[in-house]
């Protein structure tokens, strides 16, 4: 019994619905969750006011800029938008066009999330969920997001 208990207390200890507490890369801020549970981006309709086109329009031109690494693939950008419409427990996780992982420095996620984090026009709808954006590299270069 202890056992299970010990269990159960240190998943509830490291995670945040799919989010491990150790990954999040903006640990410094004091962004917290409205509940316990985080729904699924897909089960909700919490999002972006003026959707992909709003997101484009404010993050395209200071992602555009960043130095990437050298390779053609996806970036995930994932994180939750809380129920007073914040966003924070960023994640993010690269791979290339075999789905093998690419190493991000810590530097250019820190920079990602800086600039996904101007983002202000969030519906979260009196809910917390999850969200993510999509970078997508050829040879480096910023081809799209979404």
């Amino acid at each position: 019994m202890i056992i299970l208990a010990s269990i159960i207390y240190f998943s509830f200890k490291t995670k945040v619905g799919n989010i491990n507490k150790k990954e999040i890369i903006d640990k410094d801020i004091s962004f917290k969750p409205c509940s316990s549970t985080i729904y699924q981006y897909y089960s909700t309709n919490v999002g972006y006011k003026t959707e992909r086109y709003g997101i484009r329009k404010v993050i395209s031109e200071p992602i555009h800029q960043l130095k990437f690494p050298n390779f053609s693939g996806n970036i995930n950008v994932r994180f939750v938008i809380n129920c007073k419409n914040e966003i924070g427990y960023f994640k993010i996780k690269a791979i290339d066009q075999d789905y093998k992982k690419v190493e991000i420095s810590d530097d250019l996620q820190k920079k990602i999330v800086a600039i996904i984090q101007q983002l202000k026009d969030w519906n979260g709808k009196d809910e917390d969920s999850y969200y993510q954006i999509q970078i997508k590299l050829k040879n480096g270069k910023v081809e799209d997001i979404f």
